[in-house]
């Protein structure tokens, strides 16, 4: 309403503080305000960041500053809110990376806003990276990996490296950090189950390294591993094709150039030619027609033509 009213900036200011020390408490729906300004965005992002740099202002007043309550518990005090904060912040950016006139900057300055230790899941982060390349299917190679970079690929859930393994619009290497963190993560897995059931029948096995885990791993793992290395050879191996192909198409175009300069060459050549034959065949017809002339004409009037005053043979011609 502040700003729909054009309150003083003073008073907004000191409002998105108090708004800034309570930003843990608030809703999407508190979130999603309308951008009043002459803003090209649907809602107000630039109000969603201040708000965010006011809350962590304030929580690195209270963890700097001495207080009554002890320092365990306000710690995880602290971090309780800065997870909420983060879920909240995912939640935002997924609804607010629809609109096509979001910026990737905007988008990257409120995502990285928060440190790493707020967010102890990525699956938020990455529905919201997600969305916003669908809404922008028009971004650079360089400009999605400079999106994906936002996002920590080890802290992503199983469900979302399956997803995040088969999605078209993610780099190649995001696609193959994630199939890596996801084959880490069922191999923990396993072993972690292997060392539960161990302990409970008072059994030890020794696995000194990745090489004996992926042998005493079952075969539906094994396989699984080996159809993810298939899978990005056969990813490696299509883009050498298509790198062939693309070289292939560069030097038929460069000799289609070849012919087609000396095509042009040759036209230009064949029109001077011609035109020098027309201008020489010209000459040597007025040449004839003259010496055809002067042999009609009697000698005593050429003799008189030439002893003729210059003024008079003008006329006489």
């Amino acid at each position: 309403m502040a700003n729909m009213l054009k309150v003083a900036p003073a008073l907004v200011t000191e409002l998105e503080k108090r708004v800034g020390m309570q930003f843990e408490q608030a809703t999407l729906a508190d979130l999603l305000i309308p951008s009043y300004n002459k803003s090209e965005t649907l809602y107000d992002v630039d109000l969603t960041q201040r708000l965010l740099e006011h809350f962590l202002i304030q929580e690195q007043t209270e963890s700097s500053s001495p207080s009554r309550q002890p320092f365990s518990d306000q710690r995880g005090t602290n971090t309780h809110a800065k997870m909420r904060v983060a879920r909240l912040v995912d939640s935002y950016l997924t609804e607010v990376s629809r609109d096509r006139n979001l910026s990737l900057t905007k988008f990257q300055v409120l995502a990285e806003a928060l440190p790493e230790s707020a967010r102890t899941c990525d699956d938020g982060l990455y529905r919201a990276i997600d969305s916003y390349l669908k809404a922008h299917p028009t971004l650079s190679e360089h400009e999605r990996k400079r999106l994906c970079r936002v996002m920590d690929c080890q802290k992503l859930s199983i469900d979302a490296c399956m997803h995040a393994a088969q999605n078209e619009r993610l780099p190649l290497r995001v696609v193959v950090q994630v199939l890596f963190s996801e084959q880490v993560k069922i191999s923990n897995a396993i072993a972690n189950s292997s060392l539960k059931d161990a302990s409970e029948t008072q059994y030890q096995p020794m696995i000194p390294n990745r090489k004996t885990l992926l042998e005493g791993t079952p075969q539906s793992f094994q396989e699984g591993w080996t159809a993810a290395k298939k899978d990005i050879n056969t990813v490696k191996f299509e883009l050498e094709s298509v790198k062939t192909k693309y070289l292939e198409l560069q030097n038929d175009m460069e000799n289609l150039q070849r012919q087609f300069d000396k095509m042009t060459n040759k036209k230009q050549t064949s029109a001077w030619t011609s035109g020098w034959k027309k201008l020489s065949k010209f000459t040597k017809m007025t040449t004839i027609e003259n010496h055809h002339i002067e042999s009609q004409v009697p000698e005593a009037t050429i003799e008189q033509t030439r002893k003729t005053p210059r003024r008079w043979r003008n006329s006489i011609s």
